[in-house]
């Protein structure tokens, strides 16, 4: 009897044990979010075709950063800023992904993308993505004109 009430408690304490673990496990998950913050480009900057364009974007995270993506489409609201012509103008895309190495909390982002000289002048937008270790996900979008200075 004696051996039956010994291995019924130790049943008893590792049940208890094994489901304190689970509950503070779950509690330690990664849920939030990383954040981002975008110094440049600015909102409904301009940018000169055949110049750069400069990408400066701060991630955070409360635990690790993973990866970003930096994205570059035409907004497509269908306006025009001039007569259309036959050209050689083509909406300009771009697209890259980057992974950040050893996971850090905080990471600095600073480069410049090359616009060509034949890209179409229209709005864009420009997306910047951010992955933490955990595969939440933020994203943020600026607005910018891309073609010679006028007003529109």
């Amino acid at each position: 009897m004696k051996n039956i009430k010994t291995q019924l408690f130790s049943l008893l304490f590792v049940s208890i044990a094994f489901v304190s673990c689970s509950d503070s496990d779950s509690s330690d998950l990664d849920t939030q979010k990383p954040t981002i913050s975008i110094q440049s480009p600015t909102d409904h900057q301009e940018v000169e075709p055949g110049s750069e364009l400069n990408i400066q974007a701060l991630f955070q995270d409360e635990t690790a950063l993973a990866s970003y993506k930096v994205e570059i489409h035409a907004a497509g609201d269908g306006h025009e800023h001039r007569t259309i012509a036959l050209d050689n103008k083509v909406p300009f895309t771009y697209e890259n992904v980057f992974q950040i190495e050893s996971n850090p909390k905080s990471y600095q982002v600073d480069y410049s993308i090359s616009i060509p000289e034949n890209a179409k002048e229209d709005h864009y937008h420009v997306g910047i993505f951010c992955i933490d270790a955990a595969g939440n996900q933020s994203q943020q979008f600026v607005e910018i004109f891309i073609g010679h200075e006028h007003n529109h």
